[in-house]
């Protein structure tokens, strides 16, 4: 990527998409001057498809507008949706250029969609040897539905937005959760949506273990409802939506624990919306393991802006910046 001195993150989901540009000043530091984020009307997406082009793009043009951002400046889109993919995958160690071709041959074994059907990415883990001392290479699969991506794609094009790049949101949710972590901690992340609940264990700053969890039709209505209607959430409907969340953090912990025989020491949750706390507290309650709340970007609050929620954007637009 070539360095620019402004960027901007934008992610989105299917009620709402929000958006943050940063400016890096004289001295280095990062100065977030733009934000906003708008509302999806219903129908524009359907399982993470964007099914009304023409009013997505005009939604685009108006947060835009509203957030007075930087004509021409560049763009991360972070997507995270039941039309991204993400698995852990080992793979024989092979030159660096032959890996490509070997991931991409043998992802099928790992991906429970056919290969051709998506964009695929992936990302080095480490290198380690197998159980017969042979070298082998930890990669974190990223693969999105081809289909998804140029209907996207297509979608910027016909806006204000200028796109360098697409990234995951929840792996850039991360990325910025870590830059404030204990480096000797081992780390769960459950972050929420209304596509998706996402888990990954991080181990001494490897991924070691990643799910993407499709919201199950009993609990689909009320977790809509978290992100849509938060003030007007019954008791019930918050523990509808922990119930959910808590089986499949402790399947996974149960899992990981088996597979590695690690502890995991924090738990770090987040759901942007203001319900988040509560479903928190409701988690809390539940699980043997602390669940936390991020502190992040905290220096970029000013009287106009606060970070909590825009966290995911800041950390795609630094991307851009740090690339």
């Amino acid at each position: 990527m070539t360095k620019v001195n402004s960027a901007i993150g934008i992610e989105y989901n299917s009620h709402e998409i929000k958006a943050v540009e940063l400016l890096k000043k004289p001295d280095g530091t990062l100065e977030a001057t733009a934000f906003g984020k708008e509302i999806i009307p219903e129908g524009v997406m359907n399982e993470g498809m964007i099914a009304d082009t023409e009013t997505f793009i005009s939604v685009l043009n108006q947060l835009f507008s509203s957030g007075n951002f930087t004509e021409n400046a560049p763009v991360v889109v972070g997507v995270n949706n039941e039309n991204v993919i993400l698995r852990y995958a080992t793979f024989p160690k092979v030159p660096d250029d032959k890996l490509r071709n070997v991931i991409t041959m043998q992802a099928g074994d790992f991906i429970p969609v056919p290969v051709s059907e998506l964009g695929l990415d992936f990302v080095v883990i480490n290198e380690a040897v197998d159980d017969d001392d042979q070298p082998i290479i930890n990669v974190l699969l990223i693969g999105a539905r081809t289909q998804m991506l140029e209907n996207l794609i297509g979608c910027f094009n016909e806006s204000k937005f200028d796109v360098m790049d697409i990234d995951s949101s929840f792996l850039a949710w991360i990325r910025a959760t870590m830059e404030e972590a204990v480096p000797d901690e081992i780390y769960g992340f459950l972050n929420l949506t209304d596509d998706v609940l996402n888990f990954v264990v991080i181990v001494e700053n490897d991924i070691k273990m990643v799910r993407s969890i499709g919201i199950p039709d009993r609990a689909a209505l009320d977790v809509r409802k978290v992100f849509e209607n938060a003030e007007a959430l019954t008791e019930e409907e918050v523990m509808s939506v922990t119930d959910f969340m808590y089986q499949e953090l402790s399947s996974s912990i149960s899992y990981f624990q088996m597979q590695y025989g690690y502890q995991i020491n924090k738990i770090i949750f987040s759901a942007a919306s203001s319900a988040q706390s509560s479903l928190l507290e409701a988690i809390s309650q539940k699980s043997y393991v602390p669940v936390t709340l991020p502190n992040l970007y905290n220096n970029y609050m000013t009287n106009d802006f606060n970070p909590e929620g825009f966290t995911g954007c800041i950390s795609l637009a630094k991307v851009a910046l740090e690339g």
